[in-house]
């Protein structure tokens, strides 16, 4: 992945990156930092950033509620990352609303790619924590989670696979999967 383009993060660079918050998936500061960076608003001849409150408010609006249950949490995720989000800025002195996009789909090299080895993330209502073998982010955004298991293993991809539904439980670390897209269960 390194190879790929993708920066390894050590996991004192995950924890301060998620606002040092160990149930938190989203690299918060990560992901503020691209928001500004790959949008801007042009309107009536002047170019400019989304206000803070705007980014904060673009960063809390993937922290989508379980409450409807993880399938559907994924889907308003995935909205978000396809089709942006809509916030109203003010530029001379017009209020109007602009999207902005969590990935920049047109020009790639623009989003940053990180990976997380090992990266340990606390269950809901709980102290205790899961370790994830690789969560892969672009833009901050966990958009891949990958189960690697030991070559010569009989049931492995079994093994793989039911640790991926295993996190998923609402007393594991569904958050993840409210923004993962992919899940890939590996070895050799």
């Amino acid at each position: 992945l390194v190879q790929l383009g993708y920066t390894c993060l050590r996991p004192v660079d995950v924890h301060a990156a998620r606002g040092n918050r160990a149930g938190a998936v989203i690299l918060g500061s990560i992901l503020e930092a691209q928001l500004r960076r790959i949008n801007r608003i042009d309107f009536k001849g002047e170019s400019r950033s989304f206000s803070d409150e705007s980014l904060r408010a673009a960063v809390a609006a993937l922290d989508v509620s379980l409450d409807d249950g993880l399938l559907r949490a994924n889907e308003r995720v995935l909205d978000l990352l396809l089709l942006g989000k809509s916030f109203e800025e003010e530029i001379a002195a017009d209020r109007k609303s602009f999207t902005l996009r969590y990935v920049n789909w047109e020009r790639p090299e623009l989003n940053v790619f990180h990976v997380a080895p090992e990266m340990e993330i606390e269950r809901r209502g709980s102290r205790d924590k899961c370790r994830l073998d690789l969560v892969l982010f672009v833009n901050g955004i966990p958009l891949a989670a990958i189960e690697c298991k030991r070559p010569g293993t009989k049931d492995w991809p079994r093994d793989a696979i039911d640790q991926l539904l295993a996190y998923q439980r609402d007393d594991h670390v569904p958050q993840l999967f409210a923004c993962a897209q992919l899940l890939l269960a590996v070895n050799q």
